[in-house]
């Protein structure tokens, strides 16, 4: 967490709140998750500049200042948010931005202290750190793209799918649902797929992702929450993940949750029945 839908959720709910505001003021109150400059520096090259746009790039929130001013390049990672109100834990306040009027201050919070923030020259510099650490978007992904990506992999179709490098923006959560709707076992290598199958998997993202999005993300802690301090809706919907146990709402047959090579620490949840291991 977040994924793409978290990470979308958040830039739409910055923009009314940024675009074609001016930054009076950029304060750094954590230097440890800057990555090429000084707190000091960032204030100084961000303060007084307007935003143009606010963007995503995968799992990475994209801010571009007018003037030449740069880029900024904020990855939430595990545990890291935006919030257009007083957030509930102020301690875990890393980065603020103050806002002209109407919108004031905006907060950045990261309670483990595991998000980055990057301020680069321009696109140019910012598609080379991009380039080093994503693949293609998973809402813009084509399906020739994205079944070539499969064929040259022998991991897991899941492992393969949570690849930032192979397409940016999905974790674990969407991971199990999208294998869901595509009738696909997680456990399948990805070389292995019919191309039927890899086209199943690619309607499946387009949807699952765009519920996501539409429900603001997914809430299961409190390690997430919408700008206005809100839990995402993914979760009261979906049919897998988090549900190990519980009845499959195609056939009925209970979850399975379980944990699959490749993918330490993350369970996996998926119905055997309509994501057999060998498909009929």
């Amino acid at each position: 967490m977040p994924e793409l839908p978290e990470v979308e959720t958040m830039v739409r709910g910055l923009r009314p709140a940024m675009v074609g505001l001016r930054v009076q003021k950029a304060t750094v109150l954590d230097a440890f998750l800057l990555q090429n400059l000084t707190p000091a520096a960032f204030a100084s090259r961000v303060g007084g500049s307007s935003v143009l746009s606010v963007d995503r790039r995968g799992k990475w929130v994209v801010i571009t200042l007018a003037d030449h001013r740069g880029m900024i390049v904020i990855q939430p990672r595990m545990t890291g948010g935006f919030w257009l109100v007083p957030p509930v834990r102020p301690d875990h306040v890393r980065l603020t931005f103050l806002m002209s009027e109407p919108a004031g201050l905006i907060w950045f919070c990261d309670n483990r202290r595991l998000g980055k923030i990057a301020l680069y020259t321009g696109a140019a510099e910012a598609e080379l750190a991009f380039a080093k650490s994503q693949g293609p978007d998973a809402t813009l992904i084509e399906l020739p793209d994205l079944a070539f990506r499969l064929k040259n992999t022998a991991r897991s179709i899941k492992a393969t799918l949570m690849d930032q490098k192979v397409l940016a923006g999905i974790g674990n959560i969407y991971a199990d649902e999208i294998l869901f709707r595509a009738r696909i076992h997680p456990e399948r290598k990805a070389h292995s797929l019919k191309p039927f199958e890899a086209s199943s998997i690619h309607e499946a993202i387009s949807t699952v992702l765009a519920e996501a999005i539409e429900a603001e993300g997914s809430t299961f802690d409190a390690g997430y929450r919408t700008v206005l301090g809100l839990e995402g809706g993914f979760l009261a919907k979906n049919a897998m993940y988090g549900r190990g146990g519980k009845p499959c709402p195609a056939c009925g047959q209970a979850v399975l949750k379980t944990r699959i090579a490749g993918l330490i620490g993350r369970p996996t949840h998926y119905c055997p029945s309509c994501q057999p291991r060998r498909p009929t």
